[in-house]
């Protein structure tokens, strides 16, 4: 009985919920109103269950004097802090909530520990966003060369100098791939194909002055719209779309009490 209750349970509000979308009507229309209360209240006793297992995980590793036992210290330090404060104010001014978005605490929560903290982790997090970029944006490949023209393009359309100095992005770019393809060329014997290569690095120098310095100079705030509203948004919508598509899919294995993952 320990895992028939719960799937039973789990279809037979799986099944209503399916049954109020598709009949807005009464007993059926607020049954999304009812689960959303039910849902509330238990994610009320599951914040609980958080909380304590929060605790007793930081508790232990300070009793065993972890490597980052003063972490666990501090975090456990500060959330007593936050729950006596909040508590006393309470008890100090009733008619007001000490954890409302406009009460002193909040503010001062927000704005003196809050937000210097979150300024500090996005600050680090720029480094991190920067090597990233550097390993995603090497061109070793023709997709990752594509992603790098594409964020060149970009970056170079939204900035404010950008439209100024994408002639010379341009140009430096299109001297690379010439220079890449001439160098390709220089170890191929075939004539046809050296041909090919020396043609094709011939045709990249040709087209940086039309390219870089006529079209991009004056379109290229334009052009970083299309790439971000046509081929970026066409690839958002795809994995929006595979996103969907397996979130029905869980829904209905769970429903149906084929995936049970949950109850371990």
């Amino acid at each position: 009985m320990k895992k028939e209750i719960p799937l039973a349970i789990t279809f037979i509000s799986g099944f209503l919920l399916v049954l109020a979308l598709f009949i807005p009507h009464k007993p059926f229309g607020n049954l999304e109103e009812i689960f959303n209360d039910w849902y509330i209240i238990v994610s009320g006793f599951t914040m609980l269950l958080g909380i304590d297992s929060l605790l007793e995980y930081n508790f232990k590793k300070i009793r065993r004097k972890e490597k980052d036992a003063p972490y666990s210290l501090i975090l456990i330090l500060s959330f007593f802090l936050t729950l006596i404060w909040g508590v006393t104010e309470i008890v100090r001014t009733p008619e007001h909530n000490p954890f409302s978005p406009t009460s002193t605490f909040s503010k001062y929560f927000y704005n003196s520990i809050f937000m210097p903290l979150q300024s500090t982790m996005f600050a680090i997090l720029s480094f991190f966003i920067a090597s990233a970029a550097y390993r995603a944006f090497r061109a070793k490949e023709f997709n990752s060369a594509l992603l790098l023209v594409s964020a060149v393009i970009v970056m170079l359309g939204r900035i404010p100098l950008g439209q100024g100095a994408a002639p010379y992005v341009i140009t430096v770019i299109f001297l690379i791939f010439a220079w890449y393809f001439y160098a390709e060329s220089v170890g191929i014997t075939e004539t046809g194909t050296k041909l090919l290569y020396i043609l094709v690095a011939v045709a990249f120098i040709a087209l940086i002055y039309p390219i870089g310095w006529v079209y991009l100079k004056q379109h290229i705030p334009s052009f970083a719209d299309w790439v971000m509203n046509v081929p970026q948004m066409a690839g958002k919508r795809g994995i929006m779309i595979g996103i969907a598509l397996g979130g029905i899919a869980m829904s209905i294995r769970i429903i149906l009490g084929i995936e049970r993952t949950y109850m371990k």
